[in-house]
């Protein structure tokens, strides 16, 4: 008994392997094409799966190691003709058209969901079909306004009706995330003199969609990840380069934990948004966003969240995240001192300086881009550094010494200028330095305030440091 258990089991699992495929049949009556492309959507992109070619108009798509993921797909050919169908209960289909319209003439054997998919289609593409036509029918601009506002209510009242009819359907989870944020009635503020403060209001209503953006996603439904840009790619994009765009680091990461926490019980969305922030704020070059990127190695990466990185790639974000944390904005440099040509020479340490601020420079007389930029920096000096009583402590990292001198009285860069060949600590590994010039601005106790800053916007940041406005 225990064999045949175990042969059962056995077999069981082949059979579970042998029919995770797909087969989907493709049939278009009066075909003038010979080869269809399945294509998919992922996230504003497409891609094609798979390519058939048949001269009869009978196409077919099959794979007998992969399923279809749940999401929208598409069929095309190189004329032009084009329409989608959704994958979700079934991996097995046949669909059949006419080449005079591959959209509103298809059919579907095999799967109920896609069925019901197909019907509202059809009565949403009726919609669309008057719509175009409105402008040459319409006498006036009072009728076509008119008819307008007509068919918005029949287009909202077909979408209202079906969500409400299939609330479990892929394609409810696609039109509800299409749907607005709908901001309640807030209380009013008023200021002192008794009228409306609409600074702060505007405050309230824009903390209440930061909180309530992802409302009327599904977070756990991994489909939506494979819909048209439109649906959901957009609307994502949109909340990181639109409504966290100006955030502070601290409310950054609070919302990005949030999202991925909604999406815990749906693997493939919680890999998803992990990839996809991490990878967002390591090539971010908002000053401060860095800190974002070390969070998620901290958070998802050390603990054995993320499961799918090659134990290289693992290793090789882990090992940027622990560099990067020793030098964010707000993190105190280690003393550094370097000699101003060799190690015989006067030593000078960043603790020598009594500045108020100190710039520190990484640079290289090799470097094209810091030749443009040192001199820049050099004519700013010598106008503001009593003003702000700043100090600068420029670190040469390669080339020929004699150069470096050269350059330095040729631009008048009357500061600390030093060697970084010769050092108390590895500069470069600390620092992570991959290119020059680098820029950072320090307080008097070495405490960073603002780093990676371009030459021109250093006085410009030390004005807004100085008010005290400068906040991360």
């Amino acid at each position: 008994m225990k064999r045949i258990s175990l042969l059962a089991i056995v077999l069981f699992a082949f059979l579970s392997s042998s029919y995770a495929q797909y087969n989907i049949r493709f049939e278009v009556k009066n075909s003038t094409d010979d080869t269809v492309i399945l294509g998919q959507y992922y996230m504003g992109g497409t891609f094609a799966l798979d390519t058939s070619i048949n001269k009869s108009g009978k196409f077919s798509f099959s794979n007998k190691k992969e399923t279809l993921k749940q999401g929208i797909y598409f069929f095309s050919n190189k004329k032009g003709k084009f329409c989608e169908f959704i994958v979700t209960d079934s991996q097995n289909m046949t669909f059949k058209t006419t080449d005079e319209d591959w959209v509103n003439n298809l059919i579907v054997k095999g799967s109920k969901d896609e069925q019901i998919y197909l019907d509202y289609i059809k009565k949403s593409n009726k919609h669309t079909a008057i719509f175009q036509s409105l402008s040459k029918e319409a006498s006036s601009k009072e009728e076509y306004d008119r008819k307008l506002n007509d068919l918005k209510i029949e287009s909202d009242s077909l979408k209202e009706d079906f969500m409400n009819k299939y609330p479990q359907h892929f394609l409810t989870k696609v039109l509800k995330s299409s749907l607005a944020i709908k901001l309640p009635e807030f209380e009013k503020i008023y200021k002192e003199d008794g009228v409306v403060d609409s600074s702060a209001m505007q405050k309230i209503q824009w903390n209440y969609v930061k909180r309530h953006y992802f409302d009327n996603i599904d977070l756990t439904c991994e489909g939506l990840l494979r819909t048209p840009k439109g649906v959901f790619s957009r609307f994502y994009e949109a909340y990181w380069n639109d409504v966290m765009k100006y955030e502070k680091v601290d409310t950054i990461i609070y919302y990005a934990d949030s999202l991925i926490n909604e999406c815990k019980d749906n693997k493939e969305m919680e890999k998803y948004f992990i990839n996809d922030i991490t990878r967002r704020y390591l090539l971010d070059n908002v000053m401060g966003h860095d800190a974002v990127y070390v969070h998620m190695v901290d958070k998802y990466f050390k603990t054995g969240r993320v499961t799918w990185f090659h134990p290289s790639d693992l290793d090789m974000n882990i090992e940027r995240a622990n560099k990067w944390k020793n030098i964010l904005i707000g993190k105190y440099v280690p003393d550094l001192a370097c000699p101003e040509t060799d190690d015989n020479s006067t030593w000078h340490s960043l603790s020598s300086m009594n500045n108020k601020y100190k710039i520190l420079i990484f640079w290289s007389v090799e470097c094209g881009h810091c030749t443009v930029e040192m001199p820049k920096i050099a004519e700013w000096y010598k106008d503001n550094k009593d003003i702000y009583n700043v100090g600068i402590y420029a670190v040469h990292t390669e080339g020929d010494i004699s150069d470096m001198q050269t350059f330095i009285k040729k631009y008048n860069m009357n500061w600390i200028n030093v060697n970084g060949l010769y050092a108390n600590y590895d500069w470069h590994e600390y620092f992570d330095i991959e290119k020059t010039p680098v820029i950072y601005i320090l307080d008097k106790n070495n405490k960073i305030l603002a780093k990676n800053v371009a030459a021109e916007k250093i006085g410009d940041l030390l004005k807004v440091i100085e008010k005290g406005e400068f906040n991360l």
